[in-house]
């Protein structure tokens, strides 16, 4: 690293040049003030000041954990609480991410020193390298099958495209769209390359990521697998006051942070099972949903309200002579590639066979319902056309035929409604997997790395098998109970077993159209956040380096 990359780490260097520029400058006051005025009331009136303790154990030579930071700012909060939980493991941190005073506020009141940008380091990429790429990359399978020193740089290319153009597939022959390809190849080389610095400097003992199939973080996930480093995956829970936690390695890294490692399956396949546990299962899925709190992070259910299957057809127009089967998409841009095996080149290739293949068969009535998380992730960026799914269906079907209806991402329906009037869901690995097989509705997958093959989903193993059922679909019959059952230990363990219930802080959404996170920090000494349970089980578990999964025990007995 050059003398000033060294020099811009340092807290020291940062407050200086911070006031610097509000000295200099009434544009910087005038956009810091903002963010100063946030900082202000989170320490003094919601308790962030309790992040200052010092809780790292004494007398304990501390590892070094590498925080991976996010470049949107609503997660600094929770990224401040992850460094505690590390800190109090017994590492120290070091954050590589965003060096605006906004974000540094945060990570040194929780006691991290040291911020590092990967343009730190010198290297001009390997622009010879992606040359010779783009001469020969026609089609999207040769681009997620481009690697570049072990890093999976083409699907990265790939997924941070399709989300910076909000579509769900790419024409490469477009110029833009290659000028676009290129860039983003060329950045993803550069992470590469800036990372495996990274490594060489610093040599991290632990690598903690929270999106890892975009460009900037992927490849810092593929080296850190690859080099054989202790990587930790934290992502925000299906409910407030929750997190999840994952540790991936060469053996687990294409699947879906909800699936369960094959130690907690053993576990939750041995238990014996009481039907109050499916009740207890149900009834917290079906409270999440009548209190608008099911991934409140991304606003999923907002403003829907539970209805009368009565109420839910009528809004739908579908009659009740027929069966219904409820296609329930992915946000065809957001999170490709990420996990497991599609039986499709993408979503969108997905998308269209579904509803042609829905289309023919009229011996159902065929809902498709959008993903209700548009509404936030549009208001988020200020975009206000159409979701890519309406563009696929008016661009390759026009109209679509009496039999198929359409539910629009602001329908005030709950998801939950669609579940209690569906004879048959769709999807490719969305939770609806394990959702509606816990009220008996077969559910089609048409891909891997969640909860596929255990027994409770109607899985394929080639895109005509697949087809094939969608064609013959009303032949199938309800989920049997010993499925329904198989479904239910699923669940036990992803809503009961894996979350990290939250007591250090509290954890919730504002319903202000971008679901803001509000966090409250409730410990305010060095002994409350060493006895904190949460913080207890966090520390214990990333201090262990090994265990895949952090369950909470006392749900399993």
């Amino acid at each position: 690293m050059n003398i000033k990359g060294l020099v811009r780490q340092t807290r020291v260097y940062q407050i200086l040049n911070h006031w610097r520029k509000s000295v200099l400058s009434a544009d910087y006051r005038c956009w810091d003030r903002k963010y100063r005025e946030d900082f202000d009331r989170f320490c003094k009136l919601e308790g962030g000041l309790g992040l200052q303790q010092d809780v790292r154990p004494k007398g304990v030579k501390p590892k070094t954990a590498l925080i991976i930071s996010g470049w949107s700012f609503r997660f600094v909060k929770m990224e401040a609480l992850m460094i505690k939980a590390f800190k109090m493991a017994g590492f120290e941190t070091l954050v590589m991410g965003n060096r605006r005073y906004e974000f540094l506020r945060y990570g040194y009141l929780a006691g991290n020193k040291k911020v590092i940008e990967p343009f730190d380091y010198n290297t001009k990429g390997d622009p010879e390298w992606v040359d010779r790429q783009m001469g020969r990359l026609g089609a999207l399978h040769d681009w997620l099958s481009l690697e570049y020193e072990g890093v999976h740089v083409g699907r990265f290319t790939i997924a941070s495209t399709l989300r910076s153009l909000m579509v769900g597939q790419l024409d490469f022959n477009d110029p833009n769209v290659q000028e676009r390809l290129r860039a983003t190849l060329e950045s993803s080389v550069l992470h590469t390359l800036r990372a495996k610095k990274v490594f060489k400097e610093i040599k991290p003992d632990c690598v903690l990521v929270m999106d890892r199939g975009y460009t900037g973080y992927g490849e810092v996930f593929d080296l850190a697998i690859n080099s054989g480093i202790d990587v930790v995956n934290w992502f925000l829970g299906y409910k407030s006051n929750c997190i999840f936690v994952k540790r991936y390695n060469s053996g687990n890294e294409r699947e879906h942070p909800l699936c369960p490692s094959a130690e907690t399956w053993r576990l939750l396949c041995s238990i014996p099972w009481n039907p109050e546990y499916g009740h207890g299962v149900r009834e917290e899925l079906f409270e999440c949903y009548q209190k608008q709190d099911w991934w409140s992070v991304i606003g999923n259910q907002f403003d829907k309200q539970i209805k009368s299957p009565q109420e839910t057809r009528k809004t739908l127009g579908l009659s009740s002579d027929k069966k219904v089967a409820v296609i329930l998409p992915h946000i065809l841009w957001d999170g490709s590639f990420f996990y497991g095996k599609d039986l499709f080149d993408d979503y969108t290739q997905w998308f269209v066979e579904t509803i042609r293949a829905a289309c023919a068969n009229s011996r159902l009535q065929w809902v498709i319902k959008i993903h209700p998380a548009h509404v936030v992730k549009n208001k988020a960026v200020n975009y206000l056309g159409k979701t890519a799914e309406v563009n696929v269906i008016e661009r390759v079907f026009g109209n679509l035929p009496d039999h198929v209806k359409l539910a629009y991402p602001d329908t005030d329906l709950s998801t939950y409604s669609f579940y209690e009037i569906a004879d048959y869901a769709v999807t490719v690995r969305g939770t609806v997997g394990f959702e509606a097989s816990l009220l008996g509705v077969p559910v089609v997958t048409a891909g891997t790395g969640r909860y596929d093959r255990r027994g409770f989903t109607l899985d394929s193993n080639t895109r005509q098998e697949y087809l094939h059922k969608l064609a013959t679909l009303e032949t199938y019959p309800r989920l049997s109970k010993e499925q329904i059952e198989i479904a239910e230990r699923y669940a036990y363990g992803a809503l009961l077993c894996r979350p990290l219930s939250l007591s250090s802080v509290s954890l919730e959404y504002a319903r202000d159209g971008k679901a803001t996170m509000k966090v409250t920090v409730h410990c305010q000494t060095r002994q409350q956040w060493l006895e904190s349970p949460d913080m207890r089980k966090l520390a214990d578990w990333i201090a262990d380096g090994k265990t895949e999964d952090l369950l909470e025990l006392n749900a399993l007995l």
